[in-house]
């Protein structure tokens, strides 16, 4: 089992400067903006990884909605809804959060994350 990690606050523009190489790669669709609202909206939660998935994983694809993975044991609504909200005081782009427990997933989430191609961005 992989550590959970803690983002912690002053980490906000590290974790901005690591989208960037991945951004630079194709590896995630994510303008300026949408990159610092993500940062801040996962400042300091306790998290396995923070991943993108969908779309934005996709660099011949075109606009889109944010689908972001978080692997925790923190409660799902709660982390989702904080997400969430946190993204769009920053920016107005639609986003989706799909929080799983890393060490609780029923059989359909697991065949869901196989289904997935996904970026970790954290």
């Amino acid at each position: 089992m992989a550590h959970a990690v803690t983002i912690p606050p002053q980490s906000t523009a590290s974790f901005e400067r690591s989208l960037r190489p991945l951004r630079s790669a194709g590896l995630v669709r994510l303008d300026d903006v949408e990159a610092a609202a993500l940062a801040a909206a996962v400042d300091g939660i306790v998290a396995e990884s923070v991943e993108l998935f969908g779309s934005r994983t996709d660099p011949a694809s075109r606009g889109g909605d944010i689908d972001v993975l978080i692997l925790t044991s923190a409660p799902r609504f709660e982390t989702s809804r904080c997400v969430s909200s946190r993204f769009f005081m920053h920016c107005e782009e639609r986003i989706d959060v799909v929080v799983l427990d890393p060490d609780r997933r029923t059989p359909a989430e697991d065949a869901f994350l196989q289904s997935l191609r996904r970026v970790r961005i954290t």
